[in-house]
């Protein structure tokens, strides 16, 4: 499970690591913006799993998953920038967000910061201590998928 975990979230940021949202056309964009938001969902797969006790993972492992899921809001704030109006493939996104920036942006901002505190916690593998965080955590997501997602 560790071993999956580790190769599918390295596999998924080195595929954020090579897309540019900078230089790529619309599809490109919304296609980047899916692989580093997938990053995220891996994340808090690996975190729920561990505090419904499906898994045993060590404190790194739920680290690095929290700290994943900082670095997911770190770069969604260039990776949605660009609306990519033009874009042909299939986007959850909606207009929201663009006529919404600051809230969205202060949406991003919040689960980074929820998830870098989570991450502290983490370490430990304490569900005690972690529990009120990934309900923090979870509610900056649920806060964004409700205002600006379909």
């Amino acid at each position: 499970m560790i071993k999956t975990f580790a190769a599918a979230t390295t596999a998924a940021l080195l595929l954020v690591g090579m897309a540019s949202p900078a230089t790529a056309d619309d599809d490109a964009t919304v296609a980047y913006r899916q692989d580093v938001m997938s990053v995220a969902g891996a994340g808090m797969g690996a975190l729920g799993c561990f505090m419904k006790g499906e898994c045993g993972l060590d404190g790194k492992v739920l680290a690095r998953s929290a700290k994943a899921i900082a670095l997911v809001g770190e770069l969604s704030q260039d990776a949605f920038k660009d609306p990519a109006a033009d874009a042909m493939v299939e986007t959850t996104a909606v207009p929201a967000i663009w006529e919404n920036w600051d809230a969205f942006s202060g949406g991003l901002q919040a689960m980074t910061d929820a998830a870098d505190e989570l991450a502290v916690a983490a370490r430990e593998a304490d569900k005690a201590a972690m529990g009120p965080l990934m309900q923090k955590l979870g509610g900056t997501c649920k806060e964004c998928h409700d205002n600006f997602r379909k």
